[in-house]
């Protein structure tokens, strides 16, 4: 039952990944919350994490009045330490396993200013593998000692000179066969990663999985080590407009298959191993997916285990098969059947290697879009200073033509070395985000990004270790991105020109205009088939048995319906090239907003 349904306007929301970054996000939901309820949410990799734990606060708002107050205290609480001079709460979630911790450690020493970032990192690696640079010292240890007993004048001094050479060559090449052992043996058998997210016994610090888990029922106002929050108790059901109630949705990458996947699966193809998810989820979560997936005397694959449906998939692993960044998070392990496979027993689940959401879109602005939006889908972009605003670290369009420009990324600068790593940088973060830097540079689309500044030397990303106060500046730099939404989509139409009115009347007229021409399209088509081509008007009216027989009609309903609804379809064609025939200044297509989009068929992910 419903204790405070919240505001009775509604909005979407999107977040986009980025690590530690993330912590912009919970006093932006916080402020949002005020004036809107959430209805979808969507987001990937750390986006995901404040997607779930935003959905979680909605569906605490609706059913016990709770909510968003826990979410306020969050970003002091990543900044806290965990113990008395110890690490804060947010590099605690961090955990290493133990065959992965000095790596671990040499990436932590890497992190931040880079002012000795290299001095740093080759200290830390001497210490964290210090029998190999015990080891590849004792040849210049000898050679000094044979110097200092041997050599005398001249060759005494150079002898040692030469000694010392050797012995931090020794060091660094045997530190480094060391750590290249230590990279290809430990991170594949973590699952390729540093981190799993969890650690099995007793554990008196906080782990990012079981964190989450925790702080996701915790916020909803369930029992933290209970059951787990699924989708299906966000969805829900509004009666009045039967829809969810709380729509989540998250974005997933598939390795094996190289393609991404949206968060709850809506097919139940995919098998867990429950002793191998052990090893990433805490024991109530496994006994719950264990009660509602089926019996393994039941099934073909045993000890395999089917996933659950969607509704009961709990939120906390799609916010973990989202949350898996390469490396630093281990990809977690599903399986499925190979139909590619010739023979059947090729055809048994082979492991599937699931890691971050962000590899494939790391901003998914396109989640929940409509033709026409009944409400506001916001998103929050994160991205590098512009070098002309240096200290405007949250911005938003407040003009039709705002946010149009392209973003440059300015690798080929420095030394060569810094050259080429930033080549390579740029490479990846083409092969990532070209789809989602096109489409947020789209009209109906760009007026409703809210664009937060981060130093990528000491702000978010792979900062784990962020000083208290910095984790707090971030997130009032969220707090700041949702007051520009707020006011740019409750002010009227006639105070700001960015309004919810606007941004309605530039979704229509580009929609409009790609219908126009998506009509014209279809229209000669229809009227003009290649020579030798059988008409479509042929194709729909043959008889049932005539080819091709693939997704015919089920019925003569289908049949007819298909008949007069494609002649009523060219009808209305004929009907708009009529008016405009009589004006040519008649279109949608002139003046419609730029850059210009287009409809085309894609597969849902």
């Amino acid at each position: 039952m419903s204790t405070d349904p919240g505001p009775t306007r509604y909005c979407d929301i999107v977040m986009k990944g980025g690590i530690t970054s993330g912590v912009v996000y919970p006093p932006a939901v916080v402020e949002l919350a005020k004036t809107f309820s959430f209805r979808n949410i969507g987001g990937t990799s750390a986006g995901a994490i404040a997607a779930a734990v935003t959905a979680a606060a909605e569906y605490g708002r609706q059913h016990n009045g709770k909510g968003f107050s826990r979410l306020e205290t969050l970003p002091k609480d990543l900044g806290d330490p965990v113990s008395p001079g110890g690490d804060s709460l947010l590099l605690s979630l961090f955990r290493p396993q133990k065959e992965t911790n000095p790596l671990f450690r040499i990436l932590v020493a890497g992190l931040g200013n880079k002012r000795f970032k290299t001095i740093k990192i080759v200290l830390a690696a001497i210490r964290n593998f210090s029998a190999w640079a015990l080891l590849g010292a004792i040849p210049g240890f000898v050679f000094s000692y044979l110097a200092f007993c041997c050599a005398k004048g001249l060759f005494f001094g150079l002898s040692l000179v030469v000694g010392v050479i050797l012995i931090i060559l020794g060091v660094l090449i045997s530190v480094a066969i060391g750590f290249y052992q230590k990279v290809t043996k430990a991170i594949p058998e973590n699952h390729y990663g540093l981190c799993r997210g969890f650690v099995e016994g007793p554990n008196n610090v906080p782990v990012l999985t079981p964190w989450l888990s925790r702080l996701i029922n915790e916020t909803a106002g369930m029992d933290p080590d209970g059951k787990p929050l699924t989708f299906g108790n966000l969805w829900g059901l509004d009666e009045k407009n039967k829809e969810r109630r709380v729509n989540l949705e998250m974005m997933t990458t598939n390795l094996t298959t190289g393609r991404p996947h949206r968060l709850p699966f809506t097919q139940r193809t995919f098998y867990f191993d429950p002793d191998e998810w052990s090893k990433f989820f805490p024991a109530n979560v496994i006994d719950w997916l264990l009660s509602k997936s089926e019996d393994p005397e039941a099934l073909e694959f045993a000890p395999l285990r089917q996933l659950p449906p969607a509704e009961d998939f709990p939120v906390i692993v799609a916010t973990r098969m989202s949350l898996s960044f390469p490396i630093l998070l281990s990809a977690v392990p599903v399986y499925a059947r190979d139909f590619g496979r010739t023979r059947e027993e090729d055809r048994r689940p082979q492991k599937c290697w699931f890691s971050d959401g962000g590899i494939c879109s790391n901003f998914p602005v396109h989640f929940f879009d409509a033709p026409l939006p009944r409400w506001p889908t916001f998103a929050i972009n994160l991205k590098p200073f512009h070098p002309d605003h240096p200290n405007d670290p949250v911005f938003m369009p407040d003009k039709n033509i705002g946010g149009i420009t392209e973003t440059f990324t300015n690798f080929d600068q420095g030394r060569g070395r810094d050259r080429l790593f930033g080549f390579f940088g740029a490479l990846v973060n083409t092969l990532q985000n070209w789809t989602d830097n096109m489409q947020t540079r789209l009209p109906g689309y760009r007026d409703r990004i809210a664009h937060v500044s981060l130093n990528d030397e000491t702000e978010g990303g792979l900062n784990l270790n962020m000083p208290p106060e910095l984790i707090v500046e971030l997130g009032k730099r969220g707090e700041e991105a949702a007051r520009l939404l707020r006011e740019h989509f409750t002010l009227p139409a006639d105070e700001i020109e960015l309004s919810w009115d606007n941004h309605r009347w530039v979704r229509y007229r580009s929609m409009m205009g790609l219908l126009e021409e998506m009509l014209e399209e279809i229209e000669f088509a229809i009227k003009n088939p290649a020579p030798g081509d059988r008409s479509y008007e042929d194709l729909i009216s043959r008889e049932f048995d005539e080819a091709p027989d693939s997704y015919d009609w089920k019925n003569n309903s289908q049949r007819t319906f298909a008949h007069k609804a494609t002649k009523e379809l060219m009808d209305l064609i004929a009907k708009w090239q009529s008016l405009r025939a009589n004006d040519p200044r008649a279109t949608f297509t002139t003046g419609t907003p730029r850059p210009q989009p287009e409809l085309r068929v894609k597969p849902r992910v």
